[in-house]
């Protein structure tokens, strides 16, 4: 069976020691294709991620400013991003978004920066691949206003049941990640049990939300399986028709 983790970070310092080893686990265990996100901020994840590249021709990558560094971006980050996303296997601009939840940035310099990475996506034809905290309203009011009309995608979506309705009415994507398996995120499973299965993604975001019965320890994408199975018992189908319409959803971003 193959399952797909459609966001991850791979080039994250928990993998240093072990990363060649661990993405040679992942393909052996039957996980298909996987997503590491390159961060533009971070010295070397650029340099990282091509290296991760190049192990396996089933890793493709994304990059783009996230919001919590908004206040940092900068011409010379922004030349970085583009030349990236030029690359063979990077397949959209993400994870951009909105965070005000941590406000790490100005919440005008997260609008204005995120705005910038939805112009590039444009320019490049390329799906953008969201981070959202308490911000889907504005999210989705700065995709309209941009007359953004490429693939989008909510990672690791926490919102709330009706912003969820409202993407769907967009005819955008949810990926949903560990978080779904906690005790407290019973209204997330609700939420998964309502998206049709061809607009939905699994995901690890590893190293980080490790499912149960693993979290709070390191995440790694082999334990997509744990979410796309939860994900199957919510929605009462068979795991692999769920895998299946992720694998064609998954087509639709890398083709």
């Amino acid at each position: 069976m193959s399952y797909i983790d459609f966001h991850c970070h791979l080039d994250s310092e928990e993998f240093n020691e072990t990363r060649e080893e661990l993405i040679k686990d992942i393909f052996e265990s039957g996980i298909s294709n996987i997503i590491t996100v390159a961060d533009p901020y971070e010295a070397r994840s650029h340099d990282i991620t091509e290296e991760i590249l190049n192990l396996n021709s089933n890793i493709f990558s994304m990059t783009a400013a996230h919001p919590h560094n908004a206040d940092k971006y900068n011409s010379k980050i922004e030349k970085k991003i583009i030349k990236f996303l030029q690359m063979e296997k990077v397949v959209g601009v993400g994870e951009a978004g909105l965070d005000y939840h941590y406000n790490l940035s100005k919440p005008e310099n997260q609008r204005k920066v995120f705005k910038r990475q939805i112009s590039i996506a444009k320019d490049m034809k390329l799906p953008v691949i969201i981070h959202s905290r308490e911000a889907e309203s504005d999210v989705l009011s700065i995709i309209e206003e941009l007359r953004f009309d490429n693939i989008v995608v909510f990672h690791c979506y926490t919102g709330n049941l009706k912003d969820a309705v409202e993407i769907l009415k967009r005819g955008y994507y949810l990926s949903f990640s560990g978080i779904i398996t906690f005790k407290k995120a019973e209204y997330l499973r609700e939420i998964v049990s309502m998206v049709p299965l061809d607009r939905l993604f699994s995901e690890t975001d590893s190293p980080y939300l490790s499912p149960e019965p693993f979290r709070g320890k390191t995440n790694s994408p082999i334990r997509v399986k744990l979410v796309a199975d939860k994900i199957a018992a919510i929605k009462g189908v068979d795991v692999k028709d769920v895998n299946n319409s992720i694998k064609l959803n998954f087509e639709k971003i890398v083709n």
